[in-house]
């Protein structure tokens, strides 16, 4: 695994799925992981919400199962390599 080092404010790990540098790509990725939940889960997250911080992803939102919030968590791994991801989306 890679190591972090902060460029504008964003920590940017080293390896194969670096976060982002600048907030325009911070913002490009997380439509690309909101966009990949949507399609995984059938739209089963309710107030979706992909931040990308100085040193993570931070999913939120709603679902009704613990299968759909594992199928958010693995959609937004397969874009972002996952290494740095933080699910609190709620079941209820």
């Amino acid at each position: 695994m890679g190591h972090l080092s902060h460029i504008a404010g964003f920590a940017i790990a080293t390896g194969d799925h670096p976060l982002p540098e600048t907030v325009a790509e911070a913002e490009k990725l997380a439509a690309s992981i909101e966009r990949a939940i949507r399609r995984e889960t059938a739209g089963g997250v309710r107030d979706l919400r992909v931040e990308i911080n100085s040193n993570s992803v931070l999913l939120t939102g709603r679902c009704r199962t613990y299968y759909c919030k594992q199928l958010a968590q693995t959609a937004a791994m397969g874009v972002s390599g996952g290494d740095q991801l933080s699910n609190q989306i709620e079941v209820s």
